[in-house]
């Protein structure tokens, strides 16, 4: 795209998420002819068809479905910025940037942030959820006080790295197996088990470095088709309890998630690779803004 046009990319998630032009002209108020231009442009833009069109149904392509992903980052970090720079406006005096990789450790940030924010109710308070790689990019140039990352088969900081990781939880990371998959009935799960499976990861943005944790976790699995990114924790509980996958989770994370899971069993992974994972805060120790030491304050001690 010479050009980036994020309408023409707002209008392309709409197509997806609600299945037809049609639909979509109905939600703006436009004709269908102007939704399947706007899809027609976007596709000569990036010079790829990103649909199938047959008399009563289209489908994504291929490629579609490729950039699909990609398309719903872009979108969602452009609507973060623009929110972030009309609030700019509006900060006060005290603020605190924080980001943290995935929905796992909404509750470990909210018990620490509670009582930071009660204590000072002025506070201007920007949270941002990114991949692992943007959020030490970010607390690195500035753009975040802290960020919660995890450290599961690579560490969350390069060797080199100038920032600081504290650890402030540990679990272990386990898979999970639809109740309707025999394999459920196990007490853990070897590595014959999931030679064929797919199986799935949480992540709002593109990650290598959740992937490449993952298969360094896994060392038995050499199909890297065989692990895919989801960008919802409740899709990606979906497919897994309707067999369709498995998937990682964080153990002791997940207390939120009851009723996503319901359908599905949690096992361990049997073999001689310690799946321990750890949540990491980064920060950089030069960084002066007194909420953030506040905050550091209020974080758990693994």
């Amino acid at each position: 795209m010479n050009n980036l046009d994020i309408n023409l990319l707002k209008t392309f998630l709409s197509v997806v998420q609600l299945g037809s032009f049609s639909k979509v002209a109905d939600k703006e108020f436009l004709s269908q002819r102007a939704v399947s231009k706007q899809i027609s442009k976007l596709e000569a833009d990036l010079g790829v068809a990103l649909f199938t069109r047959n008399a009563n149904q289209i489908q994504l392509t291929p490629q579609g479905k490729f950039f699909f992903s990609s398309a719903q980052d872009i979108v969602n970090n452009y609507s973060t910025a623009v929110s972030e720079l009309n609030q700019m406006n509006q900060q006060s005096p005290e603020t605190l940037r924080l980001g943290y990789f995935s929905a796992f450790e909404k509750q470990l940030l909210e018990n620490a942030l509670f009582p930071v924010v009660a204590n000072h109710p002025n506070l201007h308070l920007t949270v941002r959820e990114e991949s692992n790689e943007h959020l030490t990019e970010s607390v690195s140039n500035g753009s975040l006080d802290a960020a919660l990352s995890i450290s599961y088969g690579r560490p969350a900081l390069a060797s080199t790295s100038r920032l600081t990781e504290k650890p402030i939880f540990q679990g272990e990371m386990v898979m999970g197996v639809s109740n309707l998959d025999p394999l459920s009935q196990q007490t853990a799960l070897s590595p014959a088990d999931l030679a064929d499976k797919s199986i799935l990861y949480y992540s709002p943005e593109s990650s290598t470095f959740l992937l490449e944790s993952f298969l360094a976790s896994v060392p038995f699995i050499t199909n890297f088709e065989q692990i895919k990114r989801v960008t919802s924790l409740e899709q990606m509980a979906l497919l897994v309890s309707l067999n369709q996958a498995f998937a990682f989770f964080p153990q002791g994370l997940i207390a939120g998630t009851n009723q996503e899971l319901a359908n599905l069993t949690l096992l361990p992974i049997s073999d001689s690779k310690s799946q321990t994972y750890q949540i990491v805060v980064i920060y950089n120790t030069e960084n002066k803004n007194p909420n953030l030491k506040r905050f550091l304050k209020t974080l758990p001690k693994d």
